[in-house]
């Protein structure tokens, strides 16, 4: 699963959580918590215009609820409409200025937007202010290798880790980095240990080969190859047509 897939699934079970009843009167609501729900169901059916239209109605009655600009902003992101994410995220945190969710969710959309810089400053506050998410090390890991912060990464990517040992992604990026730096031993290491967690990556196996090539250890690095075209990785054939004759 790469990051985009993994953060759309995240972001759309969030937004589940804050249903305030699973009785919604959605023939004919009539204040803003009945148009909030029918606004989540409509999100989790998918009909995301018809959700913000539900969420504007609850905003219209209501302005002072964070979630209803919470929810909407995650729909705008489900319509890939991230800077509308944005500014309803920003409109929540005027609302409740301490929540570390809505800092984390508008660091992510930030970060899909690459703004990197404001990713990274919206994921400081939100850990500073409970620390904890895995995720969030992983966006701020991410968003610090797009700058070229290689080091800050690999401690965002461990911190991520040591939180949840079973968190595949922060080990693939992890190993990439190492691999940059000529780690080629601990990159085999994390890519291992993603293949563990997943052994339908593609990239981990490609990847993988490409560690286990840089240390001559061509016959393992060819059956990482092999794996990886198996799994639908093109640019594997290259490789075996290369180092596997």
């Amino acid at each position: 699963m790469n990051l985009i897939t993994m953060l759309k699934l995240s972001l759309t079970v969030l937004a589940l959580f804050f249903c305030f009843s699973s009785k919604a009167q959605y023939s004919n609501p009539v204040n803003s918590i009945d148009y909030f729900n029918l606004g989540v169901d409509k999100q989790a059916q998918k009909d995301y215009v018809g959700a913000i239209e539900a969420y504007n109605k609850a905003i219209e009655i209501d302005s002072t609820n964070w979630r209803s600009y919470f929810n909407r902003g995650l729909t705008k992101k489900d319509l890939n409409n991230h800077k509308g994410a944005i500014v309803d995220f920003t409109a929540a945190l005027k609302i409740d200025t301490a929540n570390e969710l809505l800092y984390f969710v508008r660091g992510m959309s930030k970060y899909v937007l690459k703004d990197f810089k404001g990713a990274i400053l919206d994921i400081d506050k939100s850990i500073s202010i409970k620390d904890g998410y895995p995720s969030a090390y992983l966006i701020r890991g991410n968003a610090n290798k797009d700058l070229s912060k290689f080091k800050e990464a690999i401690l965002d990517y461990s911190k991520a880790i040591k939180i949840d040992p079973s968190f595949e992604e922060p080990y693939f990026q992890r190993g990439v980095l190492l691999g940059y730096q000529k780690d080629f031993n601990g990159a085999i290491s994390d890519f291992s240990r993603a293949i563990e967690i997943n052994p339908t990556n593609q990239n981990s196996y490609m990847n993988r080969g490409l560690a286990r090539i840089s240390i001559h250890q061509n016959k393992e690095a060819c059956a990482d190859f092999k794996k990886a075209v198996a799994l639908g990785n093109n640019d594997a054939k290259r490789m075996l047509a290369t180092y596997c004759k």
